[in-house]
């Protein structure tokens, strides 16, 4: 993490009162750079610009949501947002415990039985019910409209227009289709926008191996109103199509989300190749274009 050092001098500028006695960079994701501060602070440093602006409304959003949700979510207690310069703007909360429920974690708790994934599936189902149920206008004028057309056509075009010189003719012509039918039904354009995670899959979803039980649920820089199917379809794209079947038993009204669910988890590995090119990161860029060559 090439900014560490810059990272700890706004930490002891800002945090006098925090001692710095063991710093570790624990993760570099698409948007922010990860501190863990003496084994039980997180920091989180937007990586670009836009980040700075994205992170005082994941502020903002957090404070709304972390007392309407049966899931721990972080909780900010230290902060820096009033600077536009990369390296000062922060925010802090204790650790939440737990794994990432990834690959590793997820085929332990698949061996674990039906009996296992079925209260994992009742943990999530009711945290997204809860989040959902959250009103837009409970964050006050940090909530942005939404306009589904706009926002995945806008998608579209960038998609065309930069990624498709990367991509072989099947798969430009697989993506024409996919976007074509999902935006030409006007029907997945006339919904009631809800408060979405916006990126809920495994690196986000927090799992307790001694408790067997979610744990937390971390990064709300992608929330804020929006199409429920949406996180719906980063479970599917994490944990595939057996534990959504879970999840449609406990809350049937999934299943009309369907045809939208399996549009958006179509899009994730475009979404991400555009952020790598937009964003100067080649390791997004080559995960995401990876199938599309």
């Amino acid at each position: 993490m090439e900014h560490k050092a810059l990272y700890m001098e706004s930490l002891r500028h800002y945090c006098p009162e925090l001692q710095l006695r063991e710093v570790e960079a624990i993760e570099s994701g698409q948007n922010n750079d990860v501190l863990l501060v003496n084994g039980e602070w997180i920091f989180r440093f937007p990586k670009y610009a836009e980040g700075i602006e994205r992170l005082r409304h994941e502020v903002r959003l957090l404070n709304t949501v972390k007392e309407r949700v049966s899931v721990p979510v972080p909780a900010p207690m230290k902060w820096n947002l009033q600077s536009e310069r990369i390296g000062s703007v922060f925010v802090g909360y204790l650790k939440i415990p737990g794994e990432p429920l990834l690959d590793g974690q997820w085929g332990e708790l698949e061996s674990a039985g039906l009996a296992m994934v079925r209260r994992i599936a009742r943990q999530l189902a009711a945290f997204l019910n809860e989040l959902h149920s959250v009103p837009a206008d409970a964050l006050g004028e940090s909530a942005p409209e939404y306009d589904g057309y706009r926002e995945w056509s806008d998608l579209f075009e960038r998609i065309r227009a930069k990624l498709y010189p990367h991509m072989n003719r099947e798969a430009q012509r697989w993506t024409e289709r996919h976007f074509a039918s999902f935006l030409g039904n006007g029907a997945n354009f006339r919904i009631t926008p809800m408060l979405v995670h916006g990126d809920f899959g495994g690196s986000n979803i927090l799992y307790d191996p001694e408790r067997r039980e979610i744990s937390g649920i971390l990064d709300f820089g992608s929330s804020g109103p929006g199409d429920p199917a949406v996180d719906y379809a980063g479970l599917l794209a994490s944990y595939g199509e057996p534990f959504l079947q879970h999840m449609i038993e406990l809350d049937p009204d999934i299943e009309g989300l369907l045809e939208r669910v399996k549009f958006y988890q179509g899009t994730f590995a475009l979404q991400e190749a555009l952020f790598g090119l937009e964003n100067d990161d080649p390791v997004a860029f080559r995960d995401g274009i990876e199938a599309y060559r």
